[in-house]
C-alpha cells in the first residue's frame, strides 16, 4: 500500500514538473487559447493515458499481447542487464553490436523486440525509449505515461503553432481538432508508439516550416533532424506520405507561393515513379508487393487473435494496378469507419464511431458553409495530401477497426486544419443573426 501511494506521488510530482515547465515556456502560450485550456488539455492527456494502462491491467489482462506493457517490460529486461553485465547494457541499448548471438538469450525473453516486419521492426524504438525512461522513473510505469505524453503534447503544440500561422480567427476550433480527437486523445496519450510519432510528426511539420520561411537557427535544424529520426525508426510510412510534399512545399515558398499546386504534383509523380521502380535497384523493396503480404498479415493476425472488428476491405493483389483501382474505396473505409454498426459492444471502437460522426458531420459543416479558396498555401496542401495519403494507405492495409483507428489517428488533426480553411465563419455569423433576431 505504502510503494502504491509513493508511485502515485511520484507521478503527481513528474505531471506537476511539466505543467511548471509548460506554464513558463513561450512555446507553449498559444494563440487564441488561454493559459487554463492549455494546462487543462496535458492533465487530460495524462490522464487518458493512465486509463490506458489501467484499461490493459485490469480488462484486457494478458499483459504479454498488450503493446504499451510489451514495450515496457522488455525494457525492464534490457535496464536491468546495466547492474549485471554493463557491455551487454550498451550493446542493446546503443544498437552498436546488439545483433550478436549472445544477447539472445535476452530477446529471447521479451514479448515484441524479436517481431518481424517486412520493412523494420519498430518496436526496438520504443523499447529504448522506455528504457532511458527508466534512468528517472524508479521503473513506475505510470511516469513512463507522463514522459510519452510531454514528448506528444509538445508535437501537438507545434503543429498547432504552424497550423496557426496558416490560419486565423478559428484558433479554438483548431485547438479542438488538433488536441482533443477521441483517437488522438486516447492512443496519442498512451505508452505507444502513437504518441511519438505525433511528437515526430509536429516538430518536423513546425521545424520545417520555420526553416523554410527563413527563421532558420541551429536549435530548429537540430529539432528538424531529430524529428525526422523519431519516424525513421518509429513508422516510416509516415515519412513516406511526406517524402513527395516536403520538397514542393519548400519550392513553393521560394517561389513566393506562386501556382504550389504545380511543385506538388509533379513531386507527386517524381515520387510514384521512383516508389513503385525502386525494386529494380533494390529488389527487396517491390512497394506493390509490400503492401499485399502487409494486407495479407493483418489477416492472419486477425484469424489467429480471433478478431472481432473484422470488418471487409479491397483485397490487394501483387502488382501496381490494384493498388490504384482499390485506393478510393480504402479512402472511404478509413474516412467512415468504425461506425455505429461496427460497435459490438466494445467502447474503444463506440468511441471512435463517435469520432467518425463527428468528422462526417464538419465535412457536412463544411459543405454546407463552404468558402472558395484558391490553392495557394503550401501548408494546406500539404495537409491534404498527408490526411489524404493516409487515410488510402491505412484503408487499404488494415482489416482490423482497432488497428484502423490507431493508424489513421496521425491524419485527423491535418483532415481538420484543412476543412477548417474552407469554412466561411461569415456564413455561419449570418446563419444565427438569423436565427436569433435582435441579439449581436
Amino acid at each position: 500500500m505504502q510503494q502504491d501511494i509513493t508511485e502515485w506521488l511520484l507521478v503527481i510530482a513528474y505531471s506537476a514538473l511539466f505543467l511548471f515547465l509548460i506554464r513558463k515556456s513561450s512555446f507553449f502560450r498559444l494563440k487564441g487559447v488561454s493559459g487554463f485550456w492549455v494546462e487543462s488539455v496535458f492533465l487530460m492527456k495524462v490522464t487518458a493515458g493512465i486509463l490506458l494502462g489501467l484499461l490493459y491491467t485490469y480488462h484486457y489482462t494478458d499483459k504479454s499481447t498488450a503493446d504499451t506493457w510489451k514495450f515496457f517490460d522488455d525494457s525492464g529486461i534490457i535496464f536491468n542487464s546495466l547492474f549485471s553485465r554493463p557491455g551487454d547494457f550498451i550493446r542493446m541499448f546503443s544498437g552498436i553490436g546488439a545483433g550478436s548471438p549472445e544477447l539472445r538469450h535476452y530477446y529471447e525473453s521479451m514479448n515484441a523486440w524479436l517481431n518481424t516486419d517486412i520493412l523494420y521492426n519498430d518496436n526496438k524504438t520504443i523499447i529504448r525509449m522506455n528504457v532511458l525512461f527508466r534512468f528517472f522513473s524508479l521503473g513506475n510505469y505510470y511516469v513512463h505515461v507522463v514522459f510519452v505524453n510531454m514528448l506528444s503534447f509538445a508535437g501537438l503544440t507545434a503543429l498547432f503553432r504552424a497550423f496557426t500561422r496558416a490560419m486565423h480567427n478559428k484558433e479554438k476550433l483548431l485547438f479542438t481538432g488538433v488536441f482533443m480527437a477521441p483517437s488522438v486523445m486516447f492512443w496519442g496519450s498512451g505508452l505507444l508508439k502513437d504518441s511519438i510519432i505525433l511528437a515526430g510528426l509536429g516538430i518536423l511539420i513546425y521545424s520545417f516550416d520555420k526553416i523554410i520561411n527563413g527563421e532558420i537557427t541551429l536549435r530548429r535544424i537540430l529539432l528538424f533532424l531529430c524529428a525526422l529520426t523519431i519516424l525513421v525508426f518509429t513508422k516510416i510510412y509516415i515519412l513516406g506520405i511526406l517524402l513527395p510534399l516536403l520538397p514542393a512545399w519548400y519550392f513553393s515558398v521560394k517561389n513566393e507561393n506562386k501556382y504550389p499546386i504545380v511543385y506538388f504534383v509533379a513531386s507527386a509523380i517524381i515520387f510514384f515513379i521512383i516508389l513503385f521502380n525502386i525494386h529494380y535497384f533494390l529488389p527487396e523493396y517491390k512497394v506493390s508487393d509490400i503492401l499485399y503480404w502487409k494486407q495479407r498479415n493483418f489477416h492472419v493476425l486477425a484469424e489467429l487473435t480471433s478478431a472481432k472488428s473484422l470488418i471487409e476491405i479491397p483485397q490487394l493483389e501483387p502488382g501496381l494496378k490494384s493498388i490504384f483501382i482499390n485506393a478510393p474505396m480504402a479512402f472511404v473505409n478509413s474516412l467512415t469507419r468504425p461506425f455505429l454498426h461496427d460497435t459490438g459492444g466494445n467502447p474503444l471502437i463506440l468511441l471512435s464511431a463517435l469520432e467518425t460522426i463527428m468528422v462526417l458531420i464538419f465535412i457536412l459543416v463544411t459543405a454546407m458553409f463552404f468558402k472558395g479558396k484558391k490553392l495557394n498555401d503550401p501548408l494546406l496542401i500539404v495537409a491534404i495530401g498527408f490526411s489524404a495519403g493516409l487515410l488510402i494507405l491505412s484503408g487499404l492495409i488494415t482489416p482490423i477497426l482497432g488497428a484502423l483507428v490507431r493508424y489513421k489517428a496521425p491524419a485527423i488533426p491535418f483532415l481538420i486544419f484543412a476543412l477548417l480553411n474552407f469554412i466561411d465563419r461569415n456564413k455561419i455569423d449570418s446563419l444565427f443573426r438569423r436565427i436569433t433576431p435582435g441579439q449581436e
